[in-house]
């Protein structure tokens, strides 16, 4: 159980880092191949987690 916990939070950060990456203006095709690896990975739970975390470090929701 305690691996999956850390897979989650791992995945979690590294998704929240290339949206920050994305909004720090690196451009889509730099990340496309991992943001897309990524997504196939992340439950609904956790990319709702990543939003709630990137909205309360400051970006706006519709930077998210």
């Amino acid at each position: 159980m305690a691996e999956y916990i850390n897979n989650s939070e791992k995945r979690k950060q590294v998704l929240q880092g290339l949206i920050q990456q994305l909004h720090d203006g690196r451009s889509v095709e730099e990340v496309k191949g991992e943001f897309a690896r990524l997504l196939g990975e992340i439950g609904a739970g956790e990319l709702a987690a990543v939003e709630q975390a990137l909205i309360e470090g400051g970006l706006h929701e519709t930077e998210v």
